[in-house]
């Protein structure tokens, strides 16, 4: 021991100041009463003198004798002198210098202040620091010092006691603390001095090494033994001086040293056999009393005075289960047998008979040992596992059951006993969040809580109470709740080796040998004393939050059942909790056949009879309507089951919140513990199943469930509003249990499905009753599948069989979900990425497609549609990953029949269009020729053929619509095609094994498989062209031959012969022959669907499909052609096909015999385009096979056109006929329409070209036969819209352009230099000529006439149809035939066979008609158009007429009277009809023939006939005055219109008889001379008789104005008479001014008196008042100047005698 300081010699020697000065302190307080204190304090002073000033230690070696002046101060008595030397004391002890001798004299000292009662604060604080300060004070110092401290804790002064007491507390502790440091010491200094030691750890703990560790150890032993010796009322054997002590003081000593030092106990071998020997003995004779005494009435006794041994006493027997709890909780080990009475005692306290605070205590001690696992291991370990020994646990749980059902019954006896306890209980009820339990009426709250694992005492820890308390009728249920809680908890723990938060030091350790059966045996021990009190608390809790905690320990309890494989105690709390779930009645009749066999035991003493708390319960709420209710959230309809009585399933199923809560734990339970539950999974699901349907939970998308509706009839069915926002969550929940499943093992998922089956099986049975079924366990099914999708192998046929037997049953709701739950899971897994690709596994493929196909057998039409429509969603968003399923899928698709309905077929088939055209590239060879059939069963089911084709005009519309919905064949036809073409390699490379799934082609050796799956396609599509559906025929036939057009190329040449002759000619000859014998009676109309006119009988629509295949056949051999010349009977199959051309040609149908001439025309076209690549390449064999081919053409050609255009010749007597003889007639005919005659004359420039070599005469003769009678079909009304131009009315018809195209190329032909047709011309003339006439004079036919028509054999008009008929507009035809014949004719004007033909007058005759008629004609283009022409022809002709004149004498007359008729016509024009400015136009043309005339027929009239020059001047002379043309004149204006024309004639009349010059003079002299007599006289008569006429005329103009003039008097005349007064004289100055200017040959003697005899007339005129007639009179009288005088030329009478020879002699020429 060394001085306490820090501070090394400066520290000490302060100190040591400090007691001098203290000691000073001390000398001169007791100088006067005690001396001999005094010389003690000097004589310390001294000696601290000396020790000041040597080591440090000197202190301490000192203090024993400087504690003699502080040991006699503590005697004097004196309280001043005490406390400072007690102040002293304590300042040497905390400096740790004193001694073990120093330290006795202290506790002596202390002792004497203790006998006398002296400062006792002060010695307890001195005692407690010389104890605590240092370990000096040991043995029977230390004993004495304890001693002091007891007798002092039992004096009056309640502080003292206090203190006391707490230092005895602390001191006892130090005690056994010395022992930890000694054994510290110990084991430090032997790893010090590591030298072996024949003593042991636990030796040398117990004092074997050193003083010091043997003092403590024996110190511990010592204090510990005597106060067992003082508890047990014996005498100390170290507390020497002990003069009484209280035993629940000493039992607190105990239980503290126990409860802190239990390592102590364990480690040395004296202090166990203490502890069995004298404190086990102690309690158990303690406990005496307890045991024996019954519940009777004692009044509570002091704390000092004795107790009876014969009854309890409540401060005793609180302290004496402390200390039993410790006992156990810490030394179980080592008082294994002890432990085992212990507990049999306090089980013993719950007994009934005792008392309520001491089953109160007992039940504080058990919660204190269950909350401890490692404490129920052992229990189970030491006892219940011993053959022999006692059931602890299994009697503890019990106990804890029975104590529980007594609570309760009690609580509900108690207050039947009581007047007005049905009052107080309702009224503690009244408030809200009220916890606890009720039963009977009697309200038991919960008034103690404890957190899990964790007890909290009340009555152990009231050591200050005296008298038992009183303890509330619901303490002992409450805690008896929390004990159960933690029992469970503490069994999980063990069970699943939980550790402790606070693991003690001396746990038994359990081994994994052991640990098994342990289990096994706890489970064993505990499930039913559980069950027992578990099922009353679940039933008469009242709150939340308590059931809640019961049934989480339920769920806890049973998922360890389960882990241990325990199914009896598993399956009994799954079916407490499943019970609990629904109201007792109900749930007593659903589990009727599934209770268990422990389930069974537990009624027999926990619920049979008037112990069936559950009954009990709602008897007694039912009975009396003042009791607690339960709140009622839902109410629902029972779910039909086989063990429902009657009269359960017509009453509503009532849930309380309770049951949900029970319902959610059911759920918390599976979802957690799902792996343990095995056959319980039946039970759990059972009754998920009936709460989801009392909830009205229906199953939707994918499985999981949802709030429905209500019917509105169920009146009694209702769900709260807060449950009802609920139900989201427990359908949640539902959903997420079964997504836990993805979580079980194999085997405990089986045991799930089987389960989910079973029920669904029960449902089933149901079902078959026709009660509605629960859908539960297929949606569940449906949702266990979708979450287990990563091993679907382990559960997909368990599953999908269980679902197949759904999908076969008779209930439609039964149906509707076992497909949906197949469909789903088919496309789920179909879509879910597998560890193995799917697209590679083959087996996977098969074994999940499999149950898919299996629904083919199913007869229901609804299973049949949702699994069509699963493959078309398949399809859609997995298709691309069927490499190895495709069989499957198409099969599926082709099982539909004709017998299933429009819907079915219409989703199969567009499961089959997904097919062909998306996925042919990633099918297997294989599928292709089942995809061909598949789409030929399509094409040839009659299902969608029941709507009849009736309503007239919607023809497109219904067509366009069953080609989309019903028979769209050709996009998957089409694009097997494609794929057939784009695989074409990889097709042919692959070797096909299996070679029967191709048909044999007869007649074509070692076809390619390439081409037998083409030829299998064409067979397929040949097949359905004559379908008896028209929809489906033109389907079949567009797609063939779109086919074969984009594909053929790819068939070798064998295989194409194969093609034409199997295929295509059979299929025209089948289609020919259908279509001969289809019936003309009309369609059934009844649907509502429209049919046109056109399609309304059976022969008809054989129309449309005759048209499209031999469209598709001409068209074929169009494009194929060079590949068919190389078969080798090339002209054969040529001839064939113009043959069926022909016969369609020739077909009273007119769509038929139009789309033959356009297929004609293909051919001929398309073939006249290839002729020179094949002349390039065999020029010989390419010539000498078109002769042949083109010559078959041309006949065909001439047959078609003489037939069809036949009957023009007779049409009117025919229809004629017709009209009389009414519709019946048998005379059946047809007009060809305009597009026919236009298809078939625009086919013969391809067929000329060919044959224009060979074109003769008559061939020309029967072409213009042809297109003359063409020309004069008449056209029906309704088609004139479409035929006629809605631009212009001039325009020509395509068929008249047509005729003309082939008259021009003719004519381009023959007027070649080397043309082998060049005598052709003239005829080509006169069909022009023909042609022509057509503008003024159409083809005779009745117009406008309606006609009935009898029914043709074609049926294309119906019976009594009127039908108009008109003739077209000709004039544009023939008005462009007159522009082609002038330019035909101006370019071969002067070829012999046109001069020797006199086609030139057939021109001038043609034209006659529209120049005669000319305001008559029906267009004023037609006659504008032919003067323009004969102009342009006689500009041309007359010089050919006069150079060849012997071929032109019949023209000359046909020309003047054609010429007359024109510019002086019969019909009427007037301002109104035409206009001004049309008829100025009209006279700029008259001018233009008169030009003519002037330029090419008067300067030549010596060359032409005298006749026609006269009529030429006649017809001039006439036009020269206005009023020659006064009958035509309607209006004053046209006078001067006409001016122009009368001038021109005028002028043209003097230019060529008196105004020639001299030169011209002599021109004609000469030519005189050349020409004959007759031709130069006529010439000269032409020009007098041109003056006579003229003169005479101006005379008549004259004489008549004069007349009018006068009789008018002084109202003027009309201006047109003025006009033509002043025309004639200013014509008669002109006249004067040439005749002096002529010759005097040109001038006779009468001519001058005809012109001076009109001097009078002129003179007669000078009355007018007209300026202008003034101004032209006065003109013409000056020339009259030079009359009035002989004439400058006349120089004498020789002369005039001359003169007037000749004049004479000219008069006198004829």
């Amino acid at each position: 021991m060394s001085f306490v300081g820090g501070g090394g010699g400066q520290d000490v020697h302060k100190f040591v100041e400090a007691l001098q000065a203290d000691f000073k302190t001390l000398s001169l307080e007791t100088k006067k009463k005690y001396p001999q204190i005094k010389e003690a304090c000097e004589e310390a002073i001294s000696k601290l003198c000396s020790a000041g000033s040597s080591q440090q230690n000197s202190v301490y070696y000192t203090v024993n004798q400087i504690l003699y002046p502080l040991v006699q101060g503590c005697e004097t008595k004196d309280l001043k002198i005490i406390k400072f030397c007690l102040g002293m004391m304590q300042r040497l002890i905390t400096q740790q210098v004193v001694d073990q001798k120093g330290a006795l004299y202290i506790t002596n000292a202390l002792w004497t202040l203790m006998e006398n009662n002296i400062e006792e604060v002060k010695v307890l604080q001195t005692v407690t620091l010389l104890l605590t300060t240092n370990t000096v004070v040991h043995g029977d110092t230390l004993a004495k010092a304890l001693v002091l401290c007891f007798r002092l804790h039992y004096t009056k002064n309640p502080t003292i006691v206090n203190t006391a007491g707490a230092t005895i507390r602390q001191l006892v502790s130090l005690v056994f603390e010395r022992v930890y440091l000694e054994k510290d010491s110990v084991q430090s200094l032997q790893q010090q001095q590591q030298q072996p030691t024949s003593a042991s750890p636990a030796e040398a703990a117990e004092g074997g090494v050193g003083q010091d560790g043997q003092t403590f150890a024996s110190d511990a032993f010592l204090l510990f033994q005597d106060l067992v010796q003082l508890v047990n009322a014996e005498q100390p054997y170290w507390l020497v001086g002990m003069t009484e002590m209280t035993r629940t003081f000493g039992l607190e000593l105990l239980e503290a040293v126990l409860t802190n030092f239990s390592a102590v106990f364990h480690e040395s071998n004296d202090f166990r056999l203490l502890l069995k020997e004298r404190v086990c003995a102690l309690v158990i004779k303690l406990f005496s009393p307890n045991v024996k005494h019954r519940q009777l009435p004692a009044a509570p006794s002091s704390g000092n005075a004795p107790v009876p041994a014969e009854k309890p006493y409540f401060p005793i027997s609180m302290r004496l289960l402390r200390l039993v709890a410790i006992l156990i909780q810490k030394y179980h080990t080592i008082l294994v047998t002890e432990c085992e009475i212990f507990l049999s005692l306090i089980i013993k306290f719950l007994d009934p008979d005792k008392p309520c605070w001491q089953r109160a205590l007992a039940l504080e001690v058990i919660h204190k040992l269950v909350t401890r696992s490692s404490l129920i291991a052992f229990f189970c370990k030491s006892y219940d596992l011993k053959n022999h020994a006692t059931n602890i646990v299994h009697d503890m749980i019990a106990a804890m059951g029975s104590y529980v059902r007594y609570s309760l019954i009690n609580a509900s006896a108690m207050l039947n006993g009581q007047q007005n306890g049905m009052g107080s209980t309702l009224s503690a009820l009244s408030g809200n969040n009220q916890c606890g339990f009720m039963f009977r009426g009697a309200y038991l709250p919960l008034v103690a809580t404890f957190a899990p694992g964790i007890s909290k005492a009340v009555y152990l820890e009231m050591l200050d109470k005296l008298d038992a308390p009183n303890i509330p009728d619901s303490y002992g249920i409450s805690v008896g709740y929390a004990i159960l809680l933690d029992m469970t908890r503490s069994i999980g723990g063990v069970i699943q080796r939980t550790p402790e938060l606070h693991p003690s030091h001396n746990t038994a350790v359990i081994t994994e040998e052991e640990h098994k059966p342990l289990c096994l045996q706890l489970v064993n021990s505990s499930w039913s004393g559980l069950l027992s009190a578990f099922i009353p608390l679940v039933e008469t809790s009242i709150d939340e939050a308590t059931t809640e905690n019961i049934l989480k320990a339920m769920q806890n309890y049973a998922a360890l059942c389960g882990m241990l494989e325990q199914l009896q105690p598993r399956d009994a709390f799954i079916m407490a909790m499943c019970r609990a779930s629904f109201p007792p009645h109900y749930a007593m009749s659903i589990f009727a056949n599934t209770a268990t066999q422990a389930d069974g035991e537990l009624r027999c003493h926990t619920r049979s009879g008037s112990q069936d708390l559950s009954s009990q319960f709602i008897n007694n709420c039912s009975g009396d309507t003042g009791d607690f209710r339960p709140q009622i959230v839902a109410v629902g309809t029972p779910l039909p089951s086989a063990s429902l009585p009657h009269s359960v399933m017509q009453a509503p199923v009532m849930l309380t919140n309770k049951n949900l809560q029970c319902m959610r734990a059911i759920l918390f339970l599976a979802h957690n513990n799902g792996g343990i539950l095995g056959t319980s999974w039946h039970i759990v699901l059972q009754t998920l199943q009936h709460l989801v349907w009392i909830l009205g939970l229906k199953p939707s998308t994918g499985g999981s469930l949802q709030a429905m509706p209500k019917p509105a009839v169920e009146a009694n069915v209702g769900i709260q509003t807060a449950v009802m926002a609920d139900l989201p969550v427990l359908s949640q929940m539902l959903s997420q249990l079964f997504e836990s499943s993805q979580h079980l093992d194999d085997v405990a998922l089986h045991h799930l499905i089987d389960a989910l089956c079973k029920l669904s099986h029960e449902a089933m049975e149901l079902a078959y009753a026709n009660r509605e079924p629960s859908l539960f366990a297929v949606a569940k099914l449906l949702e266990t599948g979708l979450v287990n999708m990563p091993r679907i192998k382990v559960l997909w046929r368990p599953l999908t069989n269980h679902l197949l037997e759904v999908c076969q049953h008779r209930h439609i709701r039964m149906r509707e979900w076992g497909v949906e739950a197949i469909t789903y899971l088919v496309k789920s897994a179909l879509q879910f990425k597998h560890k193995t690709p799917l697209k590679e596994n083959m087996e996977l493929q098969t074994m999940l497609l499999s149950p898919l196909s299996e629904l083919s057998t199913v007869l229901h039409a609804d299973v049949r549609q949702r699994q069509l429509d699963c493959v078309l969603q398949i399809l859609n968003t997995a298709g691309e990953i069927l490499s190895f399923g495709w069989p499957a899928i198409i099969e599926i698709i082709g099982a539909v029949n004709d017998h299933h309905g429009e819907p079915l077929v219409r989703t199969a088939f567009q499961c089959l269009q997904l097919v062909i055209t998306d996925f042919l590239t990633v099918m297997p060879w294989r599928c292709l020729p089942l995809c061909i059939s598949t789409a030929a069963k399509f094409g040839s089911q009659t299902q969608e053929l029941n709507i009849s084709l009736t309503a007239i005009g919607l023809m497109v519309r219904r067509f366009i619509k069953f080609l989309k919905e019903l028979f769209l064949i050709l996009p998957y036809q089409w694009n097997i095609s494609d794929f057939f073409n784009q695989n074409q390699d990889k097709l042919m490379s692959t070797q096909l094994q299996d070679v029967s799934i191709l048909p044999d082609f007869p007649g074509t050796v070692k076809m390619p498989q390439f081409d037998k799956l083409w030829m299998c396609l064409y067979a397929k599509l040949g097949e359905l062209c004559v379908d008896l559906r028209p929809a489906v025929r033109k389907s079949a036939g567009q797609t063939l031959f779109s086919t074969i057009s984009a594909h053929g190329s790819l068939l070798n040449p064998p295989t194409w012969q194969a093609l034409v002759w199997q295929v295509l000619f059979p299929l025209l000859d089948n289609v020919r022959a259908l279509s001969s014998s289809a019936s003309n009676e009309k369609v059934d109309a009844s649907g509502n669907i429209l049919i046109h006119h056109s399609r309304n009988t059976a022969q008809k629509q054989w129309a449309e499909t005759q048209v499209l295949t031999l469209s598709g056949v001409c068209r074929v051999f169009n494009t194929k052609r060079e590949l068919l010349q190389q078969l080798g009977d090339f002209e054969r199959a040529w001839s064939l096909i113009l043959e069926f051309i022909q016969n369609a040609a020739l077909s009273k149908n007119g769509e038929v015999s139009l789309a033959a001439l356009k297929s004609l025309q293909e051919i001929m076209y398309h073939n006249s385009t290839e002729r020179t690549e094949r002349s390039l390449k065999d020029p010989q064999t390419a010539q000498e096979q078109d002769e042949e081919i083109w010559t078959i053409a041309w006949n065909i050609w001439l047959s078609i056109g003489m037939e069809s255009t036949k009957m023009s010749t007779s049409t009117t007597t025919k229809l004629q006929q017709q009209n009389s003889s009414g519709a019946d007639s048998q005379d059946d005919f047809y007009i060809p329409s305009q597009a026919f005659l236009t298809a078939l004359i625009q086919i013969f420039p391809a067929i000329f070209h060919h044959i224009q070599v060979k074109f003769s005469a008559a061939d020309f003769d029967k072409f213009c036969t042809v297109l003359t009678n063409a020309v004069c079909i008449p056209v029906q009304t309704d088609a004139v819209p479409y035929i006629m131009s809605t631009v212009s009315d001039t325009l020509l018809t395509p068929l008249h352009d047509g005729i003309l195209d082939c008259m021009e190329l003719i004519q381009k032909e023959a007027t070649k230099n080397d043309s082998h047709i060049r005598q052709l011309i003239p005829a080509i003339f006169r069909q022009l000529l023909i042609f022509s006439k057509f503008a003024c004079a159409p083809p005779t036919f009745q117009q406008s006439v309606e006609h009935k028509y009898a029914k043709s054999s074609a049926g294309h008009y119906s019976n009594n149809a009127s039908v108009e008929v008109v003739s077209m507009n000709y004039i544009p035809f023939g008005e462009k035939s007159i522009s082609i014949c002038v330019k035909l004719y101006q370019t071969t004007a002067t070829e012999e066979p046109v001069v020797q033909e006199q086609i030139l007058h057939d021109i001038v005759k043609a034209l006659r008609t529209p120049l005669a008629m000319k305001y008559k004609c029906l267009s004023s283009s037609t006659w504008k158009l032919a003067i323009s022409s004969l102009i342009s022809v006689l500009h041309t002709g007359l010089k050919v007429a006069r150079a060849k004149p012997q071929h032109f004498g019949s023209l000359w007359d046909d020309l003047a009277d054609t010429l007359d008729k024109f510019l002086f016509p019969a019909s009427v024009c007037t301002v109104e009809d035409r206009g001004l400015e049309e008829i100025v136009l009209d006279e700029t043309i008259d001018c233009q023939v008169i030009e003519l005339l002037r330029d090419e027929v008067l300067p030549h009239a010596h060359e032409m006939p005298h006749q026609f020059i006269m009529q030429i001047v006649v017809l001039l002379n006439k036009g020269s005055i206005h009023s020659a043309s006064d009958t035509n004149i309607c209006y004053e204006s046209d006078w001067k219109l006409r001016e122009i024309f009368a001038k021109t004639c005028f002028e043209t009349l003097l230019q060529f008889s008196l105004l020639e010059d001299n030169a011209n003079a002599n021109n004609n002299r000469l030519n005189a001379n050349l020409l004959p007599v007759t031709a130069a006289g006529g010439k000269d008569f032409a020009g007098r008789l041109a003056v006579t006429a003229l003169l005479h005329r101006f005379q008549e103009v004259l004489k008549r104005f004069n007349d009018d003039e006068r009789q008018s008097g002084k109202c003027p005349l009309p201006r047109f008479r003025l006009s033509e007064i002043s025309f004639v004289l200013k014509a008669i100055a002109t006249l004067v001014v040439s005749m002096k200017k002529a010759p005097a040959s040109k001038v006779n003697k009468p001519a001058w008196d005809q012109l001076i005899g009109l001097y009078p007339y002129l003179v007669d005129c000078n009355t007018t008042t007209s300026p202008e007639v003034s101004r032209s009179l006065r003109e013409a009288l000056l020339q009259y100047t030079d009359l009035l005088q002989a004439p400058r030329n006349c120089g004498g009478t020789s002369v005039v005698s001359a003169n007037d020879n000749a004049i004479q002699s000219n008069g006198q020429e004829p």
